[in-house]
Order: C-alpha cells, then sequence, then structure tokens
C-alpha cells in the first residue's frame, strides 16, 4: 500500500467519510495539516481571523448542514487556547466537529518548546479541554492517528453530538503512514442511531391518549435529528399543541394555531400558562434549563403534568424532573414509533379541541398584552418593535433564511416577538457566548450559500467579533448584521438595578466626561468590507433590512435602541435574597 505522510493520512479519510470544509487558522504547529488541506484534498479550506472565529464558524456550519462535519485546524500554545469559549459554546450547544489542533514535536516534549503545556508533566494542554468537548486526545504514534481520528469522528456524530479535539504533534504529522483505504474508512463510521424501547414507546401513547391537557414541548435535539416533518406529522395528525425552547424556535412553523411559540423567562405568556396547565408533557430533545422553565417553576411535574422525555443523552433524562416515561432514543425515531401507536390507538386530531380553545383564549389575551411592545414605533427603538419587523421582513421576503440571535438583551424579546416560520433559526442557548452570532452565521452561510444569513446582536457583542466580516468579505459570502446599539450591557444593567438599586460595570462611558462613547461601528464595518447604515427612526428600520437582504453584500445596520425601556418577562426568576432557601419554595419573583 501507498504510504504519505500522516497529516495526509487523516485529511484523506475526513475526505472519505464526506468532510466538505474546513476552518482554520496558521499558528506553524498546524503546517502539515494545513498543507494538506489545501494542496492535497477536496476538502475547501477557509482561513478564519482567529482559533476562536474557526471554531464558532464550525458550529453555525454544523447547526446549518445537517450530516456534513466540519474541521477545524488550530495551532499551538496560545492559539490553542485561543477556542476555549468557543469550544465550550459548542459542546454546551451540542455542535459536531473535529478540531485538529498543532503540536511541538514529540522528542521535545517536557522541555517547554513550541509554547508547550510542560510545567506539570510532558504537553498538557489537551488535558485543559476535557472538561467541555465530547473527547480530547493527542495523537502519539503515526500508525495509529487515522483509526485515532475515526474513532474520534464516531464520538462526535454519535448520541449526542459535539466536538472532538485531536491534538497532532508536529513530527507526527510529517511521519509516514499508509494511505487509508476509503471504503473501508467509511464502514468505520456508518453506525445506525438508537430507537426506542417498544414497551416505552406503548406507554407514552397510553399517557397521551388518556390525557386532557397534552403538549409538546421540543428544544435542538428535533434539529439535530431531523425530525422536523416527522414532527408536523405528530402535532398536526393527533392536534397536539406544541412549546419550543429558543434553541427549538421554528421547529414548527409559529403562524400555525398549534403553535404556541417559545416558553420561557421571556416566551409567550399563553405558552407559559400552557406549561402549567398541561397534563401530559411530551418533552423532545430538551435539557429544560433554567432560562427554558423560568427557573424550573413554570412546569407543575411531577404534581398536575406527568412527563414523558425523549433524549439522545440519557443523562439527561430525569435529571431536572422525575418522568413517568424515559425514552432513550434518537428523536426522529421515537416520533416515527408514537406516531404508529398513536394512530393504532384512533386517537382522532379533535381529541383536544376544548384545551386548545382555552390556549386561543390565552393567546388573545397575551397578544393584546403585549401589542404595543411589537408594533408602536419610539425614538430611540425598542428591541420588541425590531424584533417584530426584521421577523416580518424574513418572512415576506427570504423565509429560509438562516436566522443567528446573539446573546444579552435579545434573549428578553426574540424568542416572543421574532416570528420565525422554518427550522432555520439558530441561538446560543445554554453557554450564551456573547459575539456568538456573526461568525457562526458566516458558517452558515458556506453551508447555505443561496440563502441570506441574518444576525441580530448587541453592540458589546459586536466588539467581540466584528472581524468575521473581513472573512466575509474574503469569501464573499455576504450577511446582514443588525446591532442593537444603546452604549451598555443593558439586560446586565436592568437586573443590577433591579436587585441593587445600582448597576457596575456596563455603560460604556468616557470616565473625565461620564459621557456615553461607543466607537463608530459604521467605520468599523466599512473597514471590514461591508456597507453601513445607521437607524434611529423606527419608520426606516423596515426600509433598511429589505435593502440589507436585496443587496447581496455584507450589510451592517447600526440601530438606536432605547436604554430605558424595560425588558419584556414573562416570568421572572427565582432570585431569593436568602439563597439557602429551598428550591420547591422559591416564588415566581425576582
Amino acid at each position: 500500500m501507498k504510504t504519505v505522510r500522516c497529516a495526509t493520512a487523516m485529511i484523506k479519510a475526513l475526505e472519505a467519510v464526506g468532510t466538505e470544509i474546513a476552518f482554520g487558522y496558521n499558528g506553524h504547529g498546524n503546517w502539515a495539516l494545513l498543507d494538506a488541506i489545501e494542496f492535497e484534498s477536496n476538502i475547501r479550506g477557509v482561513a478564519a481571523r482567529g482559533e476562536d472565529q474557526a471554531v464558532h464558524l464550525a458550529d453555525g456550519y454544523a447547526r446549518a448542514n445537517k450530516g456534513k462535519i466540519p474541521v477545524v485546524c488550530t495551532s499551538v500554545g496560545p492559539g490553542n487556547m485561543n477556542i476555549a469559549p468557543a469550544l465550550a459554546n459548542a459542546f454546551f450547544e451540542s455542535s459536531p466537529m473535529i478540531v485538529l489542533a498543532g503540536g511541538g514535536s514529540t522528542h521535545w516534549l517536557d522541555r517547554g518548546g513550541i509554547e508547550e503545556f510542560y510545567r506539570y508533566g510532558p504537553d498538557e494542554w489537551i488535558q485543559s479541554v476535557k472538561t467541555y468537548s465530547k473527547k480530547a486526545a493527542m495523537i502519539t504514534r503515526p500508525d495509529t492517528a487515522v483509526d485515532t481520528m475515526i474513532r474520534a469522528y464516531k464520538t462526535a456524530v454519535t448520541g449526542r453530538p459535539g466536538p472532538v479535539v485531536l491534538q497532532v504533534p508536529f513530527d507526527i504529522q510529517h511521519s509516514e503512514t499508509l494511505m487509508p483505504d476509503a471504503d473501508e474508512v467509511r464502514k468505520m463510521v456508518e453506525i445506525c442511531p438508537p430507537g426506542p424501547d417498544n414497551a416505552g414507546i406503548r406507554e407514552a401513547a397510553k399517557l397521551i391518549a388518556g390525557a386532557e391537557r397534552p403538549m409538546i414541548f421540543v428544544s435542538g435535539g428535533v434539529r439535530h435529528a431531523g425530525a422536523n416533518r416527522n414532527l408536523t406529522e405528530l402535532v398536526e395528525g393527533f392536534g397536539i399543541p406544541i412549546a419550543t425552547t429558543t434553541m427549538g424556535k421554528g421547529a414548527y412553523p409559529e403562524n400555525k394555531p398549534l403553535s404556541l411559540g417559545c416558553i420561557g423567562r421571556s416566551g409567550a405568556g399563553h405558552a407559559n400558562k400552557a406549561a402549567g396547565e398541561c397534563d401530559v408533557l411530551i418533552a423532545i430533545g430538551t435539557h429544560f434549563s433554567d432560562i427554558d422553565t423560568g427557573g424550573w417553576t413554570l412546569f407543575d411535574i411531577p404534581g398536575k403534568t406527568r412527563l414523558i422525555h425523549i433524549d439522545i443523552d440519557p443523562e439527561e433524562i430525569g435529571r431536572n424532573y422525575p418522568v413517568d416515561v424515559g425514552l432513550y432514543s434518537d428523536a426522529k425515531l421515537a416520533i416515527e414509533a408514537l406516531i404508529e401507536e398513536l394512530k393504532s390507538k384512533g386517537l382522532k386530531s379533535d381529541r383536544f379541541g376544548a384545551w386548545r380553545g382555552e390556549l386561543d383564549r390565552w393567546r388573545g389575551d397575551w397578544q393584546q398584552s403585549v401589542q404595543a411592545l411589537r408594533t408602536e414605533p419610539t425614538t430611540p427603538l425598542r428591541y420588541s418593535y425590531v424584533c417584530n419587523t426584521v421577523g416580518k421582513v424574513i418572512n415576506e421576503v427570504c423565509p429560509e433564511a438562516s436566522v443567528f440571535v446573539d446573546t444579552g438583551h435579545l434573549l428578553s424579546f426574540a424568542p416572543a416577538f421574532l416570528e420565525q416560520l422554518r427550522p432555520n433559526f439558530h441561538h446560543c442557548g445554554f453557554f450564551h457566548r456573547m459575539g456568538w452570532s456573526l461568525p457562526a452565521a458566516l458558517g452558515a452561510k458556506f453551508a447555505r450559500p443561496d440563502q441570506p444569513a441574518i444576525v441580530l446582536m448587541g453592540d458589546g457583542s459586536y466588539l467581540f467579533s466584528n472581524s468575521a466580516l473581513a472573512t466575509a468579505h474574503e469569501y464573499d459570502k455576504p450577511l446582514v448584521v443588525l446591532v442593537m446599539n444603546n452604549g451598555s450591557l443593558q439586560i446586565e444593567r436592568e437586573l443590577m438595578q433591579k436587585k441593587y438599586g445600582r448597576s457596575a460595570f456596563v455603560d460604556y462611558k468616557h470616565e473625565q466626561s461620564d459621557q456615553m462613547w461607543g466607537p463608530d461601528y459604521l467605520k468599523i464595518a466599512e473597514a471590514m468590507g461591508a456597507q453601513a447604515l445607521k437607524v434611529s427612526d423606527p419608520e426606516t428600520l423596515e426600509e433598511a433590512v429589505r435593502k440589507a437582504i436585496a443587496s447581496n453584500t455584507s450589510y451592517v445596520i447600526d440601530v438606536d435602541i432605547d436604554l430605558n425601556s424595560e425588558g419584556y418577562r414573562s416570568v421572572w426568576y427565582p432570585y431569593p435574597d436568602n439563597f439557602w432557601t429551598p428550591r420547591h419554595e422559591l416564588k415566581k419573583t425576582f
């Protein structure tokens, strides 16, 4: 058999399993890997403007392109350390990728060469990422490198997906090994997803058929499984109302009567009320986080509500609520089995008509209560108005667009006010790294180049990652970025004021003058190759968004946001004065 560089063999193996793109940053420890990607494979190489951005690009790509696992290639020492927060973000958001990290030569180990992590043992950088990656290992022999990587690939894509990190020392990259056989490599990673237990499916169907007020509750696990069509069949075939987390937003069109929208801290009022009143909850691909449950105050489990919990990760079943039926399964296979069992029981779509009528009344009351937030123009603008307007334009002009919403005060508004009709909404719903959305949207643009990629982010987040616009310009991948400009970390400002009557480290000010200040975000955008415009008048917002989408070039819209408008809350977190108060005694107050 032919022998090649180990770096070449590893990249050819990734090519064999369908890898199409690699995001990387050159840092001398990864030269052979980068060389193999660029000159010895058909994998497209994309040079990011930082190692963390390379991971965010891969994160967005993986979310937007199910089944195509991206590669990230980082360097050594500080370059590898740069990925830490981005890698953690991908890990907690279950985004699969292979990270190939460079390292110094093994014959230099424990001598402190090439930025080695050596104080407590020979290069121990890999130990530092094990708590926020699905698997992490150093390759120490060229003849086992391909097998190690294929096992890493299987780890990334099976069960709950996530990033896997392999550190490849410089001499290992350049050592010779056998060229892998493409067919053998493919056979090593072809694994069918786990299906549900038949007895569990029968018990779950029995609970649903006997319910009076059932509700489906889904998150990102449905997207990971590619189960959106199956979910629609379950919802509409049996007339069961559905609510989502922000991560699951768009899994079922939010303009349909059976959709309740998002639940949680800033969810729809009627959805949150339904969470507390349902008698059977079918939870699919969700881990019941604090934000999605209002600090675990919305659901009455196990009191009023019986729980059916379906998840690919058995560790999440029963983590926060006791279950009546826990199904360890791929979401798509479980939904398919549940549909067939419910059909066999003769369950009809009109079975829960009275419950749906009650939900419709609650929906009408809530919509009336927030109508002014959605549509009333103010100067400066309000987040709720911006989210409602942007959602309206997207659904009219480009409903298949990839939509990315960053963390911060947008979490107080986008769940309830940005209506989503397609499963192309993306949000970092657990780890919430600021600035994630801009490079992640660019990754999605590589995955779905024919659809617009639209970002909503705060001014603080924009400063974290605006250099991704340079990469967008270099690769002709236009982005539409709306920057909510209020000169502050507004969500922290507001909540600190509520808790302490004052706030700290939140406003961007010039120290001597005590005047609010911020850089010129438009000039930053233009310097990165984007067009830019300012929106201070609510009447011009819709026109600006339409213009940006139609331009087919990167566009940054700097939106003046009212610093003093209160964040929307459907339920308040239980922040007690005494933090030793038992959880079950906490109230739905700040």
